[in-house]
């Protein structure tokens, strides 16, 4: 559904003196008002990030899926009707590479695992006729940052991987107690990393994320 611009920019005008002092007078906005203002949203749980992993010969290595630890993502609206990411941002647990694969002896730790949009992602969604949600695609960069982990403890940055143009689906609503949540997806065929004996593939991405909870 497309919204004109004159009630666009009357619902912009309307946002600018609302004061969200309750969770009822939340609920009561639009969600296009309330990004209006820019949320930052809080990365939770259920959220899912993995890769496929190979040795040089081909065989699936285990243990190397990362748990989602946190991070968070920025959402706004802008005054002719597109969906802004402005940032999303995910904390990743360590992933080990098991003793044999690359170092004879030892573990490969791969530490600082971070995944960033490379910009923003502006897109066209659609709005729910009640304006309670909206839905989109875009095609974004994501950026991941790591390091590895030596055997004194310190954290030896890695070059940062790029998956480009990778499309992100975005799913935003106005819950009933006022909070924004957002559900950010992604999948991508294909070599990711290819290092020494290990390749990663066949990302994926599935993230929940919400905002703080409006007090009465």
């Amino acid at each position: 559904m497309r919204i004109s611009l004159p009630l666009l920019v009357a619902a912009g005008l309307a946002l600018a003196g609302c004061s969200f002092e309750s969770a009822d007078e939340a609920a009561r906005v639009s969600l296009y008002e309330r990004l209006g203002t820019r949320e930052r949203l809080a990365i939770a749980d259920p959220s899912f990030v993995g890769v496929a992993a190979y040795d040089r010969a081909g065989r699936p290595l285990p243990c190397v899926q990362p748990t989602v630890r946190g991070g968070d993502t920025v959402l706004r609206a802008s005054t002719d009707g597109l969906l802004v990411v402005e940032d999303v941002r995910v904390d990743l647990s360590d992933i080990t590479i098991e003793p044999g694969v690359v170092l004879p002896d030892e573990p490969l730790v791969l530490t600082d695992v971070k995944l960033r949009l490379g910009t923003q992602m502006a897109i066209e969604p659609q709005w729910a006729p009640d304006g309670r949600s909206a839905r989109g695609v875009g095609r974004v960069d994501i950026l991941m940052d790591w390091a590895l982990l030596d055997d004194d403890g310190d954290h030896l940055p890695l070059a940062t991987q790029r998956i480009r143009g990778a499309e992100l689906e975005v799913r935003a609503e106005l819950a009933d107690d006022g909070t924004v949540r957002a559900d950010l997806t992604s999948a991508v065929d294909g070599t990711i990393w290819d290092f020494a004996a290990v390749e990663l593939t066949d990302f994926a991405m599935d993230v929940r994320a919400a905002s703080q909870p409006v007090v009465d």
